[in-house]
């Protein structure tokens, strides 16, 4: 069906409602226009940036470990999940009253869902990680097989979880009766009877619940994991590498000058001394070896630490973009007429905060960029930036 024109047989009468209902989206474009800037920034900052973080950790830090495995599925993840959330509100902003088809509208909506779902998923399949290496890192950890199978899980979760959009949302008919009673068409929740439309509810309600689960999944975890990093940081700052018993400089005099005296002794004298004083020069250069070894067990943890308090500020910025996001859809659910009763300011105001979740999606790099050294240094390294 097209949803471009309408169903007069008069050429002159479509022209005249075509012309009409070019002018209606028109005035919605001019409307959304800000919101339109504010979208092609997200999409001017946050493509580039996932594709810099997929090219740097899958290909220039492959061997890098500290946990940074979900760094790159949950960038490929971030970075789908911009291109469609923007495909599907751009054409919206663009295409209000004319949207191109019933079939776009479901899938784009659909996978909207599904891919910001399946990134807040798998913050929390980070979170059980992270409480595993630091928590617990004498216990089972989470191997390469079984990230995988979290990443599938995540998805597969999302995929199911959001089937019912494709039932509740579509291409509706809308009409102006200032232009003469002109029909457009918008992409929106399906009309329907009252039980489908608390089915509409309960389902926007079970997705703000399953959001909220997991939020609170996500702080509980990490409240867990940075008590145990200030434990660790202080045991660290106490136990300190203890000075090694050596010999001073009148030990090894003495060393020498018995090594001297048993030249006149028998060979197995000699031998003895020689053995002796072997056993003190390797006694001298254990401390440093130790010290080596002790540093190289700071920096494994500093850096585990600092990947830990990562996905943490990743996971706190999520909920910060979250929550607008669908305190607005619950809204909306239950008040149909909310957006056309806002005034204007309030209207962007409220319209920036109902997509912000787009925000989730664009702010991972920099938080990567802050948080890892490693990262930064191969960006500087990648722009030849000294």
């Amino acid at each position: 069906m097209d949803y471009n024109t309408t169903q007069s047989l008069d050429p002159l009468e479509k022209i005249r409602d075509r012309a009409l209902q070019l002018y209606w989206n028109e005035q919605y474009s001019d409307l959304y226009f800000p919101n339109t800037i504010v979208l092609a920034f997200y999409l001017i900052i946050g493509i580039p940036g996932n594709i810099i973080v997929i090219l740097v950790y899958q290909f220039r830090l492959r061997k890098e470990k500290g946990g940074r495995y979900f760094i790159t599925p949950l960038a490929y993840l971030d970075l789908l999940a911009l291109i469609i959330t923007a495909s599907l509100n751009l054409t919206r902003n663009i295409r209000q009253v004319i949207f191109p088809s019933d079939a776009s509208c479901k899938l784009l909506l659909y996978f909207s869902y599904v891919s910001t779902c399946s990134s807040l998923f798998l913050l929390n399949g980070i979170a059980v990680q992270r409480f595993q290496k630091i928590c617990r890192p004498f216990g089972r950890q989470m191997n390469a097989f079984w990230k995988k199978v979290a990443i599938c899980v995540c998805v597969l979760s999302s995929l199911l979880l959001y089937i019912p959009v494709l039932f509740y949302y579509g291409v509706i008919e809308i009409r102006n009766a200032k232009l003469g009673n002109i029909t457009g068409y918008q992409c929106n929740k399906l009309p329907g009877t009252a039980a489908q439309m608390r089915g509409l509810s309960i389902f926007n309600g079970i997705g703000f619940f399953i959001t909220i689960c997991n939020v609170v999944v996500i702080t509980v975890l990490y409240i867990i994991i940075t008590v145990s990093i200030v434990k660790q940081v202080k045991k660290m700052n106490v136990i300190k590498v203890r000075p090694e018993q050596t010999s001073g400089p009148s030990s090894d005099a003495t060393v020498l000058s018995n090594v001297t005296k048993s030249r006149t002794n028998n060979s197995q004298v000699a031998e003895s001394s020689c053995t002796a004083a072997e056993s003190s020069v390797n006694s001298m250069s254990q401390p440093g070896v130790e010290k080596q070894k002790t540093k190289q067990k700071t920096d494994s943890r500093t850096t585990a630490f600092r990947v830990s308090f990562m996905f943490m500020t990743i996971s706190f910025v999520g909920f910060l973009a979250y929550l607008p996001s669908w305190t607005f859809i619950l809204i909306e659910t239950s008040n149909p007429l909310f957006w056309k009763n806002l005034p204007s300011t309030a209207f962007h105001v409220c319209l920036t905060l109902r997509r912000m979740y787009m925000f989730n999606h664009l702010a991972n790099p920099f938080i990567y960029g802050v948080f890892d050294v490693a990262f930064r240094q191969e960006i500087k390294k990648l722009f030849c930036v000294k």
